[in-house]
């Protein structure tokens, strides 16, 4: 169903991407140009040091930190079994299944890499926090259709494709378009409906693609960058762009040019559905984008019945709350929190996306008396997250009623480049009142004297906090002043933060 389209603004400091769905706003991306990054890029490393506790390495890439490599990404697939299970599937949305059992057979760190030692490998997460890149040696090289993964003999079909026969044809095409016996290969969702053709014109694409990377990396002495990923343009061309988007607008000519020739090598059939842009007006401002990129931000968000969801990110963690709000089903409780959580599970897909939500996700929707409809919000939630390019688990309902999401973060989240920590409130989002600071910032004029033999002082505070010393705590300062034999002189700076005091 051609429903999509696909809008790519591109500005000299940012690569903007939103994609709609009957005018509204389902997927949002960004990348500035200044950022470096890292998601994909190839690089032949050297070993800096081995974690024997954490059966890890950090690994010198040339860059400002260390990237981090476990032993599960080294390990040959003769060992990745149970505990070292490789995940074959694209964009798997699943519920989750106990842990297998740990494999009796464990293969050491350090028996398979020494400080010194070169190693290819691929950025698979970005630097996060004080974390630097999760790397791994098993390369995949993604195209439109396939994923080339030229160091395991692994074949698999993406789970999005449910049909069987579909699923069969697939396979056999895999073998038809003569994949090397030492080779491995994921076949895409897009693959759906695709022949020989584009198959054998992928997989020679691939190909070439990872000659020349293994050509570079035998004429390089490590540290350095061997392959670098696409930039966001390219990236939604190869993955996101296909069969069901009506259209793709883009407003650079040279970006324009760019993917024209992408898809002519890879997907011909879809160019005529590529637009240049060239209106005065603004792309995202003619399709009514900006305001909804503005709605990303907020915490809060409206459900159409009346209710609404509350979404708060903290260090370890994203908690969703679910609330009716003003719904009310006429007095059924159990209905009432039904149709609100049936409503929000849908919304929190999509805030899941557009906000890209990652790391461990914990939703508490409001509390449900019947097995059925748990199960009925699970199965609408696992719907909706279908068409997310990111891997998901998701864990039934706890015995407190929360259900948990297990989210894939590969690159920084939007806010995260969008927003800063503020320096009023240092990121908690609450300030202090101006009376619990003045107490404060008077606390510390007494310890100031008491250790300081004055008999006058100059004091530069906010000028709040001086407003209020003029007027509500006056006599706190004049009680200081007869305590400890002192005047106490008050002047005001816009400059200094509400809790910053100087002494003069």
């Amino acid at each position: 169903m051609e429903s999509k389209e696909i809008l790519i603004s591109v500005d000299e400091q940012e690569k903007r991407v939103a994609i709609l769905e009957e005018s509204k706003l389902e997927e949002f991306f960004l990348e500035r140009t200044a950022i470096q990054h890292l998601a994909g890029n190839i690089y032949k490393g050297r070993v800096a040091q081995i974690v024997k506790g954490m059966e890890a390495a950090f690994v010198d890439m040339g860059l400002a930190k260390n990237g981090f490599l476990y032993v599960q990404e080294l390990l040959p697939e003769k060992f990745r079994a149970d505990e070292y299970a490789v995940e074959i599937d694209e964009n798997v949305v699943e519920l989750a299944t106990p842990a297998p059992k740990v494999s009796e057979e464990r293969v050491r760190i350090e028996n398979l890499l020494s400080k010194g030692q070169e190693v290819l490998v691929q950025v698979v997460k970005e630097p996060f926090g004080t974390k630097g890149c999760r790397l791994t040696s098993h390369i995949s090289l993604p195209g439109r259709f396939l994923v080339l993964m030229p160091y395991s003999k692994n074949i698999g079909i993406s789970k999005k494709v449910t049909n069987e026969k579909e699923r069969a044809r697939l396979k056999q095409l895999l073998k038809d378009i003569g994949l090397p016996k030492e080779m491995g290969c994921i076949v895409r969702t897009q693959a759906v409906g695709m022949g020989t053709n584009e198959f054998k014109r992928e997989l020679k694409y691939l190909l070439r693609l990872w000659n020349t990377i293994q050509s570079k990396s035998n004429k390089s002495k490590a540290p350095a960058l061997i392959h670098e990923e696409y930039d966001l343009v390219l990236r939604v061309a190869r993955d996101i762009f296909s069969e069901e988007a009506k259209t793709l607008i883009i407003d650079s000519k040279d970006d324009y040019k760019r993917i024209m020739s992408f898809i002519k090598a890879l997907a011909p059939q879809l160019r005529n559905r590529i637009k240049l842009y060239k209106d005065k007006m603004h792309l995202f401002e003619k399709f009514d984008v900006e305001s909804q990129i503005d709605q990303i931000y907020a915490q809060k968000i409206a459900l159409k019945k009346g209710g609404y969801i509350v979404i708060e990110r903290t260090e370890a963690l994203v908690s969703i709350d679910v609330n009716s709000g003003s719904f009310v089903n006429r007095g059924r409780l159990e209905e009432t929190a039904f149709l609100t959580n049936l409503e929000a599970a849908k919304e929190i897909a999509r805030q899941a996306m557009l906000k890209d939500l990652a790391g461990i996700i914990v939703i508490d929707f409001i509390d449900m008396q019947k097995n059925s409809h748990q199960k009925k919000i699970l199965q609408v939630l696992t719907k909706a997250l279908e068409k997310d390019k990111a891997r998901s688990t998701i864990y039934p309902f706890s015995p407190l009623g929360l259900v948990q999401i297990a989210r894939q973060r590969i690159r920084k989240n939007i806010e995260s480049v969008i927003f800063q920590k503020c320096s009023i409130c240092d990121g908690t989002g609450r300030l202090k009142t101006t009376q619990s600071v003045a107490i404060k910032v008077l606390r510390q004029i007494n310890n100031y004297l008491r250790t300081h033999k004055k008999r006058y002082l100059e004091v530069k505070v906010n000028p709040k906090i001086a407003l209020r010393f003029l007027n509500e705590d006056r006599l706190a300062i004049i009680n200081m002043e007869k305590k400890l034999w002192v005047k106490i002189a008050i002047f005001t700076d816009e400059q200094l933060g509400i809790e910053d005091i100087v002494f003069l």
